[in-house]
């Protein structure tokens, strides 16, 4: 166990935490991201979503995958700044598991300087994220609503995001940080890989265009939401809301 655990603190063994960490939260963007474009299919249709993950596993489910997701973002966080500040010097010379310069030249540049601010205005965001819409209820009156031909009642979580994404300030910082997010996502997809040792010279060039096609997809995704939205807000407010163009 001190051997693993030892293994777990060095340089090479927190790159490895880096790399499974942040993929477990792209793939939890990327079912996040496909779970919130029920908001074009409509009130029932997004709350019915809200509904079936609060009550998944007798509603035990839920509460494993949020702690679990909790955990591998601590974890994130954590390597991510002792990697960037406090290891700097000593994991310069440890490196990635495939040695050379990806696509014949390095991939230093803006997206890869800048992961340890681009990370952190990213968890700051989502803690914003969190307590504007999970947490709603806390703080803000949130209407029930009732399923269409059944008595089963649920929080009005569709009028809560369609409420936010009506204002213009917040529709402006999601925008900001979600194309921060594309620059995060840029370096993080493809460099966890290259921790995990996953990488060799053919897989190389494909993953940092992979990289390329995630950071896109998610950031324009998560971005279009919230504008599209904002712009056809009268359609999205409507007692069926959802996209009727």
């Amino acid at each position: 166990m001190t051997t693993f655990t030892g293994a777990l603190r060095s340089s090479l063994g927190k790159k490895y935490l880096m790399g499974f960490t942040g993929l477990v939260w792209v793939g939890f963007a990327i079912g996040h991201l496909i779970g919130n474009f029920l908001l074009f299919a409509g009130r029932e249709a997004f709350n019915g979503y809200a509904y079936f993950l609060e009550h998944l596993g007798h509603g035990m489910l839920i509460y494993v995958a949020e702690a679990f997701l909790a955990l591998t973002i601590l974890i994130h966080v954590a390597n991510g700044i002792n990697v960037a500040v406090l290891d700097k010097s000593a994991a310069r010379p440890v490196g990635y598991q495939v040695k050379g310069n990806a696509r014949g030249r390095t991939q230093k540049g803006l997206a890869s300087q800048t992961m340890i601010w681009t990370g952190l205005t990213i968890l700051g965001f989502l803690v914003l994220h969190l307590v504007t819409f999970k947490f709603a209820y806390l703080w803000e009156q949130v209407p029930d609503y009732k399923f269409e031909g059944t008595n089963i009642m649920t929080r009005d979580l569709y009028s809560v995001v369609v409420r936010r994404f009506s204002e213009g300030w917040y529709v402006g910082l999601y925008t900001a940080v979600m194309l921060l997010f594309g620059m995060h996502l840029k370096h993080g997809v493809w460099s966890a890989f290259q921790s995990l040792g996953l990488l060799n010279k053919k897989t190389t060039a494909p993953m940092i265009s992979l990289a390329w096609v995630v950071s896109i997809v998610l950031s324009l995704g998560f971005l279009f939401l919230p504008v599209t939205v904002f712009v056809m807000n009268e359609s999205f407010a409507s007692p069926a809301g959802g996209l009727h163009l």
